[in-house]
């Protein structure tokens, strides 16, 4: 497949096309910025809606799912016979086990549990610890751009890249668009 060039850009001739062309620029990144927050503020109003019937609904369902579960300890279990659930009025209902969790004993937290594990003297101990090791890239940053001597011994895999990038501030504060059309 061939390449492709990428369409060549107006660029303007003189400073009255450059103003020109930034007014269209923060006239456009306004207009996407009303459009953006005036979309999220509608979302927000659904999103809230829905989270009241959603609260409210669960809440009944938790209470019916109470009800349920004392019919079912009461008698309701008869249903499934020798089996551990049954089918009734399109749902299934019963008992299952539910999935295994780590727990620990009195007196213990996890990390004394890490700790007593630690200190045993048994091959598996390993297959129970785990440790993350990783890159700490804060660190690596500070220390190239404060030493040479760490600059030149990372060098061989590891460098800082922050190449120079044109920008464009247009000044809009999102914030203050949100208060207007709040205010609207």
């Amino acid at each position: 497949m061939a390449r492709r060039r990428a369409e060549a850009a107006d660029v303007p001739q003189t400073d009255e096309e450059a103003i020109a062309l930034i007014t269209e620029y923060v006239s456009a990144e306004r207009e996407t910025l009303l459009d953006r927050v005036t979309a999220e503020a509608a979302i927000d109003a659904i999103k809230s809606r829905l989270a009241n019937v959603v609260t409210a609904r669960e809440a009944e369902q938790k209470r019916r799912f109470s009800a349920l579960k004392a019919w079912w300890e009461a008698g309701g279990k008869e249903h499934a016979g020798k089996a551990r659930s049954a089918e009734l009025a399109g749902a299934k209902l019963g008992l299952r086990v539910s999935p295994p969790k780590v727990k620990f004993t009195k007196g213990y937290t996890a990390e004394k549990a890490l700790t007593w594990l630690r200190g045993l003297r048994w091959g598996r101990k390993k297959d129970f610890i785990r440790t993350k090791v990783e890159l700490d890239k804060p660190a690596i940053l500070k220390a190239i751009q404060a030493e040479e001597s760490v600059k030149t011994k990372l060098g061989t895999a590891i460098y800082i890249d922050q190449p120079d990038e044109f920008f464009i501030d247009t000044g809009l504060d999102e914030d203050c668009i949100r208060k207007e059309l709040a205010a609207s």
